[in-house]
């Protein structure tokens, strides 16, 4: 039923009916007078009965309905998602399999109440700490924007908000294989990684970097740490108004592109960071409401 009608599930006026085409056609085919017969008398019979009747002798029929059936039910995948505020704190997600997922601020995570069948797949916006549970049977996939990875059972962490003219995965522990793909869905890269391999994509010039890192950078965000090296200006002031729910404005883009090298934690205050940002005493910093506005001074 489910590919001749859409997936629509026959109603009981329809089963009835079938139940009785096939009654007919078992009688007519072994004893045509006992189909005359049984005719006659059905009126007599309850149909629970004569239902039961026909159920024991087409045993198969039965068997192969329930199967389909229950086929159509096993299919129905329900998904959950949880999204994350600006200045939220890590939310620890455990999926059906037991993985752990750590979902950072402003990020957003789609994944099944239950995994079924053969594959594991969940959807990323943002970043994430996966730390998955092994099973050889089943492979997991992390989809984000454009890039999936595929793991057996491993730890890695995923920054990839849509916005970001990049995206960041950093391997912890275990192996990963990661695939890029155009914008028609076709892939345009594949490969490995291994522990301490960090890959970096530039989604707006399409460059890609695989390097060597502490990894432990890459998650120290999980303990409020987030560690900056060689970091343009407005990297780090993306990373801050994520987590404190502010807008930061740099007019002078020129100011944008210095690098900073350092580290800030979450339990700061973001006046305590603006005031570190600028050692150098290079911009005035005003307020306006949830938006901070760096003036280069002149």
């Amino acid at each position: 039923y489910d590919s001749r009608k859409g997936g629509l599930m026959p109603e009981t006026d329809e089963i009835i009916l079938c139940w009785d085409r096939l009654w007919k056609e078992l009688i007519s085919s072994s004893n045509p007078s006992y189909k005359v017969r049984k005719r006659r008398s059905r009126r007599f019979l309850p149909r629970m009965g004569r239902y039961a009747a026909v159920a024991a002798v087409s045993l198969a029929f039965i068997i192969t309905v329930t199967f389909l059936i229950s086929d159509y039910s096993s299919q129905q995948i329900v998904w959950n998602e949880i999204r994350t505020e600006a200045g939220a704190t890590p939310h620890t997600i455990q999926l059906s399999d037991g993985s752990i997922v750590q979902l950072n601020a402003s990020s957003s995570l789609r994944y099944p109440e239950t995994f079924r069948g053969k594959k594991r797949e969940v959807h990323l916006e943002g970043e994430a700490f996966f730390d998955i549970h092994t099973d050889k049977r089943r492979s997991f996939t992390v989809h984000t924007h454009n890039q999936s990875i595929q793991v057996l059972g491993t730890r890695f962490n995923v920054l990839a908000y849509a916005a970001d003219d990049y995206s960041v995965t950093t391997l912890v522990s275990g192996k990963i294989l990661l695939e890029l793909f155009d914008t028609d869905h076709e892939q345009r890269k594949s490969l490995e990684m291994q522990p301490d391999q960090q890959f970096v994509w530039n989604k707006r010039s399409g460059e890609i970097r695989l390097s060597t890192v502490d990894s432990h950078d890459a998650i120290s965000w999980l303990d409020g740490v987030y560690p900056f090296r060689d970091s343009p200006l407005s990297e780090i002031t993306t990373r801050l108004e994520r987590i404190y729910g502010i807008t930061i404005l740099i007019p002078d883009s020129s100011y944008r592109r210095e690098q900073y090298n350092g580290k800030f934690f979450s339990g700061q205050s973001i006046e305590e960071i603006m005031d570190i940002l600028n050692f150098k005493d290079e911009f005035q910093t005003h307020h306006q409401n949830d938006t901070i506005i760096l003036h280069t001074r002149k």
